[in-house]
């Protein structure tokens, strides 16, 4: 049997309700590995009976994100390997093309376009130091005009033209590296169960040599927060508490640069909280004063971070 071009690797939870799209959109053309982290509703039965060119492996506990995706990986043959939600969407014809992308980046990352209803920024964008966080929450990034030293965190739609886009990291909603990549650096890191470990993987290979690019001719849809159909109202900080974590062990240079990041994050989350609220007074259906509590609760978890860490670091 030859080897796979692609191989996809989907980890999924409770996710029956938008596996069916991500499955459909990609055809037969790739090896798709899906694991599943203990889901408890029909995503594994609804794979084996729909899907039968899918291999899936149903997991006895949720290993989170990073977990789940190791294990597909520690399967997979093909020349190269993607990372994909099972709530995002992307067709066989812009795998291909990202396929054709990978050797531009001498080792390193590409991912699509990715369209997700949040058009005001991209899932991408530079590494979260304290003036790129700064840059974004402060606003500073929509004067950028092109200018890498005023790029926040995340990239503005306008940041991304029609030809490949540098960036520092993609989200691993989609992304696509070369197979012995992928094994040089050593996979995700289990560090956490979700989040930042896709900024964390994009800054391994960067270190390692390998550019990070976006193929705007390649485009995703991505669903964002609806690969597992268990509703909370409960906001989760855990992206910016686990961001701060990825900082202060391995970006900050000293306790002060440590300190200040937290500051300056906790302050641009506050603040963007209250802007949301202003815009609650003018709008109260546009669902801005939700924006606004979630805003000011993990600006609350930043500051509660800086109290309560006691690493040292």
């Amino acid at each position: 049997m030859s080897r796979p071009d692609v191989s996809v690797l989907i980890v999924t939870y409770n996710s029956s309700h938008v596996i069916g799209d991500c499955l459909s959109a990609l055809g037969s053309d790739h090896e798709v590995i899906v694991y599943d982290n203990a889901s408890s509703d029909e995503t594994v039965t609804l794979i084996e009976e729909t899907f039968p060119h899918c291999s899936v492996t149903a997991g006895d506990r949720n290993l989170g994100f990073a977990g789940g995706v190791n294990k597909a990986a520690a399967q997979a043959t093909g020349r190269n390997i993607m990372l994909l939600n099972p709530d995002a969407v992307i067709s066989a014809a812009d795998v291909r093309i990202l396929a054709e992308t990978v050797a531009s980046t001498h080792g390193g990352i590409v991912a699509p376009l990715i369209r997700t209803d949040d058009v005001r920024v991209a899932a991408a964008g530079r590494m979260p130091t304290a003036w790129a966080m700064a840059s974004h929450y402060f606003g500073l990034s929509r004067l950028a005009r092109g200018r890498r030293g005023l790029q926040g965190h995340y990239l503005l739609p306008s940041d991304i033209g029609d030809d490949l886009v540098a960036v520092d990291w993609v989200t691993g909603a989609c992304l696509m590296v070369d197979a012995e990549t992928w094994r040089r650096v050593g996979g995700l890191s289990e560090r956490w169960f979700m989040y930042a470990e896709d900024i964390e993987f994009c800054w391994r290979v960067g270190r390692s040599g390998g550019a990070v690019l976006i193929q705007p001719r390649a485009q995703a849809r991505h669903l964002v927060g609806s690969s597992n159909s268990n509703t909370t109202t409960e906001t989760n900080s855990a992206w910016v508490l686990n961001l701060y974590e990825f900082y202060r062990a391995d970006l900050a240079r000293s306790g002060l640069q440590r300190l200040w990041w937290g500051l300056v994050v906790g302050t641009g989350l506050a603040f963007r909280a209250l802007v949301f609220q202003v815009q609650s007074l003018r709008n109260p259906a546009g669902g801005y004063r939700r924006s606004a509590r979630e805003f000011a609760h993990h600006s609350r978890a930043i500051f509660g971070s800086l109290t309560t860490s006691s690493d040292g670091r």
